[in-house]
């Protein structure tokens, strides 16, 4: 092999080298300008949800917002209700029979005590009723439960307290008698 023919060789290989190298880069291109626009999709994806996602939260603020401005509402209108309620048409008891106490429990009421003090009903038609006022779907809470059961099993009694004054000691003492 001659010189000429060995420095031919030597060019086409290269020349084959650089064709190949030159399919590699452009592969190579191809693939990363292919990676940018799926990196730039889910870019644009990400954001798309993301607002998405933003509006959504505020729809859903708006909501929560409205629906704890309108318990709010119901609750202050049970709770001026639970004091007008003796002053309905149809209440069943004397108004003035009813003390307000609102909490744990809305009302005692006396029922014809008036009535058995102005010497009109006998004792026996004197009632204690404890009353709870409530609204819509609302429930007795815990304790509410508690003292009606405790009134249901009869666990309800009459004390009477007495305040003594300790002149010695300048205290006061509370005595407790049936």
């Amino acid at each position: 092999m001659t010189l000429t023919t060995m420095l031919l060789i030597i060019i086409l290989l290269m020349i084959a080298l650089l064709v190949w190298t030159i399919q590699r880069i452009q592969l190579q291109n191809k693939a990363l300008l292919q990676s940018e626009q799926d990196v730039a999709q889910i870019k644009n994806e990400m954001l798309e949800r993301e607002a998405g996602f933003q509006q959504q939260l505020a729809k859903d603020i708006k909501v929560a917002q409205k629906r704890s401005n309108n318990m709010q509402r119901n609750v202050l209108k049970g709770q001026i209700g639970e004091q007008f309620t003796p002053f309905i048409t149809d209440f069943p008891y004397n108004p003035s029979d009813c003390r307000f106490m609102g909490e744990p429990i809305d009302y005692v009421i006396f029922q014809n005590l008036h009535e058995c003090a102005d010497g009109n009903v006998p004792i026996e038609d004197v009632h204690l009723i404890i009353a709870e006022v409530k609204t819509g779907n609302a429930r007795l809470n815990q304790r509410q439960k508690i003292i009606k059961q405790a009134i249901q099993n009869g666990q309800v009694s009459f004390k009477e307290l007495r305040i003594k004054h300790c002149e010695d000691t300048e205290d006061m003492r509370v005595n407790v008698s049936a």
